[in-house]
């Protein structure tokens, strides 16, 4: 009979998670996993099967975590959509600023270091990116029913732009850009999407 765990995978998987997040893949080491997780090396290979496989797992807890979150941070009444959307993207250059390990969007993240070379991660990346385009739209599409986005403009256009941007203040702050240059680009870019004239005539800039 096997023996069971004698830890909870749940609480291991995000701390190797953290870890990742801090040191990306290439500077992640299984003894610094191990010193995340509380797990010896041994005990991380028999779980796990290595640092690739346990990265995977990382990757697929993210996304399993963020987009509920996500969904649940854009969803509500047509009428206000547009502010959660506008709350979204402004709040998107703020949150890595206000996160003390600028940690960002784990899957922008190692979209730039990995996917382009590792098989198995690129289309967790790309799924959960393009999860979060489509909760975007869902939003957009929300406002356009509410009358403040432009009903001709495609939803899954509006999310992808928001998303692109999002993910950009990530390393733009990161790199230790400052809080009011992500502020101001972040609200520029909102008052660039296809706001309906009823919108910009209740909010004059």
């Amino acid at each position: 009979m096997a023996r069971p765990r004698s830890f909870d995978e749940q609480t291991v998987l995000d701390a190797a998670m953290r870890q990742f997040r801090l040191t990306g893949y290439a500077g992640t080491t299984l003894d610094d996993l191990s010193a995340a997780t509380g797990l010896g090396r041994g005990s991380l290979y028999a779980s796990f099967s290595g640092k690739h496989p346990l990265f995977l797992r990382t990757l697929t807890t993210y996304a399993e975590q963020g987009l509920p979150t996500l969904e649940r941070s854009l969803a509500g009444p047509d009428e206000s959509a547009i502010d959660r959307l506008r709350a979204f993207l402004v709040g998107s250059a703020h949150s890595v600023l206000d996160d003390a390990e600028r940690k960002g969007c784990m899957a922008g993240q190692f979209a730039h270091e990995v996917a382009a070379r590792d098989a198995e991660a690129a289309p967790v990346i790309r799924d959960t990116l393009r999860g979060q385009q489509r909760l975007v739209a869902a939003c957009a599409e929300a406002a356009q029913r509410g009358g403040d986005l432009d009903p001709s403009a495609d939803p899954m256009t509006i999310g992808g732009l928001v998303i692109s941007l999002t993910r950009g203040f990530d390393i733009m702050a990161k790199a230790g850009i400052d809080r009011d240059t992500l502020d101001a680009a972040a609200r520029q870019a909102f008052t660039g999407l296809p706001l309906t004239p009823r919108y910009r005539e209740r909010h004059p800039a």
